[in-house]
């Protein structure tokens, strides 16, 4: 049984993928840390550089886009020189996030992406997905795509639109071209550098996990959020069912979630028959050493290693999906007697990476018999968005940042809105009463008009953030201790 867990109450919003009772992965978005990739923007060209072959787009965010000549339609491997010009307005797609010191990269090969399809308005070529080997299903396909397209347009057609008709195809390809043609009309009329089209980050990652599970129940917090749902075109009811969690518990909580989550952030991470991992994140990348612990087996030693790096390789690649782990990923398997066990390993992990919504690369054992593989980075991982570094000690551990203490402050208060007190006290440290509170104490007066009742703070001087509800009661009794 699948299960979709949606959570919109309070300012941090969160989806975690449940698999038979167990949590696959999860997805935090946290405002501070929104994602822009997928938006759409029109920005002026405010430098060429030659010898990057690329150029910086003025897209009005703190820094410039950077764009490269090959993420330019029909560049046919010209200097950039050739093809745009400083000053040139353009409308350009954010494909990977900025950093500090980094800006966004850009595309100007727009993509729409669809349940069975993903629209390129000036992509100039058709993709199938590779997970459809069927020959006359791929003609087929490849066939009505080759009449459909019209000029410079490209298609990328998913794994679902082998399995749809031709009408459906047609249906889901006008809908997209028609939002290009739009959005182009309202770039004309807008000045540059402008945002022209937000991805809603929730919605479309809900979309994208009900299209590779394709059945199961959501279950959501808010009765308006699914409202909204089942309106959208992409939602089908014959392969969903959609309940509203009402009661005041947290929905995290209620199913289970949040001491999940918890167990996504630690170290270590025990196996079904006594070995566990240990996942330590470095700078450069994410190192992943298996252990056989308590395990001795009933057999031999060979098939004892083995047993414990199947168990590994499959917790292994659950673990990438569950913590979102990108970037290079090194795993230390048990060292092994024979070259078959070793291929066994290779030929499982492949394998379960399949299950990954995201692109991950299988190099090969080094000769020191360590796994190198690769995972593609689209967003910053479970850690990185609930953690900050340690104050403590200099950065070489991590702790729960100020906005998540905070984030999770909101929704125990909310648990509360039925409650008959007059108010509550909460025990917080000043850089989390600061992310909670908001500018000019916006979230405070809307949770505590909310909640109808008085929020009572209690500042502390404590080494990480803090922030705990330690008494409820009258507004007289609780504002005198």
């Amino acid at each position: 049984m699948n299960t979709l867990l949606v959570s919109v109450k309070g300012r941090e919003k969160r989806l975690a993928v449940v698999k038979h009772g167990r949590a696959e992965q999860f997805h935090l978005f946290q405002p501070a840390e929104q994602s822009h990739v997928g938006f759409l923007y029109y920005g002026i060209i405010s430098k060429v550089e030659k010898g990057m072959n690329a150029c910086f787009v003025n897209i009005g965010l703190e820094q410039n886009g950077y764009l490269h000549r090959d993420q330019l339609p029909g560049h046919q491997n010209r200097p950039i020189e050739q093809i745009v010009h400083q000053g040139q307005k353009i409308i350009v797609q954010v494909i990977k996030d900025g950093t500090e010191t980094k800006g966004p990269r850009l595309s100007a090969t727009i993509e729409w992406p669809g349940e069975k399809l993903v629209y390129l308005p000036k992509g100039g070529y058709t993709a199938l997905s590779k997970k459809v080997d069927q020959p006359n299903k791929r003609q087929r396909v490849a066939d009505w795509a080759k009449s459909w397209k019209q000029g410079e347009e490209g298609l990328i057609l998913r794994t679902a639109a082998f399995d749809a008709t031709e009408e459906e195809l047609a249906s889901e390809g006008e809908r997209l071209r028609k939002e290009h043609e739009q959005l182009v009309k309202a770039a004309i009329m807008t000045k540059a550098p402008a945002l022209l089209r937000e991805k809603p980050l929730l919605i479309e990652e809900l979309f994208a996990r009900m299209q590779s599970l394709q059945t199961g129940e959501i279950i959501c917090d808010s009765a308006d959020f699914l409202s909204a749902l089942k309106k959208d075109p992409r939602y089908h009811e014959n392969q969903w069912r959609a309940h509203y969690h009402s009661v005041d518990e947290d929905l995290f909580s209620a199913n289970g979630m949040d001491s999940e989550l918890e167990k996504a952030l630690k170290r270590v991470v025990w196996l079904p028959s006594g070995g566990f991992l240990v996942i330590e994140r470095t700078e450069a990348m994410t190192v992943i050493d298996v252990n056989t612990g308590k395990f001795t087996g009933k057999s031999n030693q060979s098939q004892t290693v083995l047993l414990t790096n199947k168990e590994a390789t499959i917790e292994v690649a659950r673990q990438l999906r569950l913590r979102d782990i990108s970037g290079i990923i090194i795993i230390d398997f048990i060292d092994m007697f024979h070259d078959r066990d070793r291929v066994t390993i290779e030929k499982l992990l492949k394998q379960e990476v399949k299950k990954d919504p995201k692109s991950v690369s299988i190099r090969e054992f080094t000769s020191l018999g360590l796994m190198q593989m690769t995972r593609k980075k689209t967003k910053p991982s479970i850690l990185e968005t609930v953690t900050a570094p340690c104050p403590t000690c200099h950065g070489t551990g991590r702790v729960k940042s100020a906005e998540t203490i905070a984030f999770e402050l909101e929704r125990k208060l909310l648990e509360y809105a039925r409650d008959e007190q007059e108010a509550i006290v909460v025990k917080i440290t000043q850089e989390v009463k600061e992310v909670f509170v908001g500018e000019q104490h916006q979230f405070h007066h809307q949770l505590e008009e909310l909640l109808h009742k008085k929020i009572i703070y209690r500042l502390v001087d404590y080494p990480t953030p803090l922030g705990e509800i330690i008494r409820t009661g009258t507004v007289a009794e609780l504002s005198t201790n």
